[in-house]
């Protein structure tokens, strides 16, 4: 049965010591972004993130990034690239 992707969505718990841009606050497009992205990145898909600057893509990918690394499934390597 299919379920809201609102209904999967982590709750948000703010930590004092975090820079601000180390904050990820989950929202339902961010989880839905990062699920599919985990899930093309398990079966060693392609993967090419799209949309307006500014919206969150990399922020999206490097998150999921670091989750994976502290898992010790990954070792990232970063490129930012810019408009």
């Amino acid at each position: 049965m299919f379920k809201p992707w609102a209904s999967k969505v982590p709750g948000f718990i703010y930590d004092k010591e975090a820079s601000y841009f180390d904050l990820m606050v989950p929202t339902t497009d961010t989880y839905k972004h990062a699920y599919c992205l985990e899930v093309l990145l398990e079966i060693e898909k392609p993967i090419f993130f799209t949309g307006n600057s500014g919206v969150g893509k990399s922020v999206v990918i490097e998150n999921l990034l670091q989750q994976l690394k502290d898992k010790g499934l990954i070792i990232p390597i970063v490129i930012n690239m810019s408009a």
